[in-house]
């Protein structure tokens, strides 16, 4: 099972803010600025991943480095160096039944589970990921290492926990964090 961290208190897609009424994670990311050459590879993804993790990161990693040499998008812009890696991320990494520590509008960390792939329609119309989740329960400062509290504030827009103590101790902790929804 994976950790992740999204921030989605800076931007939104569909203009709805993350919570129950909204219960989907999206990303920003999804074809690192070029949404027509990626929805020209979407059989790859679409209904489901047919590619292995290697071959579609070399995919994503030539057209990329094609947009690079093209000028059509330069390493210096915002999200653009990692844009390859958050692509892989959303579509061959993220599995259902990981955790997702999302940060909303309000400020409010979200601990959440994946529980599908990603949407095809949300991809043709913004050309960008989005996964449905179940709401786990809000989630306060005093209920988790500092670490973890830290990492919900990151810089980076997606993040995977790529430590083993934080899984463990996300796992270990799991029935705490979600007392509260269920009391």
């Amino acid at each position: 099972m994976n950790i992740w961290f999204l921030r989605m208190d800076k931007y939104s897609l569909d203009n709805k803010d993350f919570g129950e009424k909204n219960a989907f994670i999206h990303s920003a990311h999804g074809s690192c600025d070029a949404p027509r050459l990626a929805k020209e590879h979407k059989d790859k993804v679409f209904p489901e991943l047919a590619l292995n993790s290697k071959d579609l990161a070399k995919l994503i990693r030539s057209i990329k480095d094609d947009l690079i040499k093209n000028g059509q998008i330069s390493l210096e812009q915002s999200g653009k160096r990692r844009c390859d890696i958050a692509i892989r991320y959303w579509v061959s990494v993220m599995q259902v039944g990981d955790l997702v520590f999302v940060r909303n509008k309000q400020n409010k960390i979200i601990l959440s589970r994946i529980t599908d792939y990603i949407s095809e329609v949300f991809f043709e119309d913004k050309g960008a990921f989005k996964r449905p989740v179940e709401i786990i329960n809000e989630i306060t400062e005093s209920m988790v290492p500092s670490e973890i509290w830290e990492r919900t504030k990151g810089r980076k827009t997606i993040e995977r926990n790529a430590k083993k103590h934080i899984t463990d101790w996300v796992v270990y902790n799991y029935e705490s964090l979600t007392k509260k929804k269920n009391a």
